[in-house]
């Protein structure tokens, strides 16, 4: 008799999403997605492609948090907040 795979559990990465109110430059994006992506946990960030004033950012909630991160954006003298 052969024995049913138990189904995975499939966990969701939390993410973060940040709203810029400055309307950044490409490279300024990418140098932000650097910072951002050095914080410890963070897994991806990234602007997003249409609304440019978006990050999105995955991260590991056993490693850092929403708050971390967005203090890290803070420490650029970026205007941000967590949406």
């Amino acid at each position: 008799m052969m024995m049913a795979k138990r189904p995975r559990r499939r966990y969701l990465k939390p993410n973060a999403i940040v709203y810029f109110d400055e309307l950044l430059d490409e490279q300024h994006r990418q140098n932000i997605e650097s910072i951002v992506e050095r914080v410890e946990g963070v897994t991806d960030a990234h602007f997003n492609e249409t609304q440019q004033q978006l990050m999105i950012v995955d991260y590991d909630p056993n490693r850092t948090n929403s708050v971390a991160i967005l203090s890290r954006i803070k420490r650029q003298h970026l205007h941000a907040q967590l949406i």
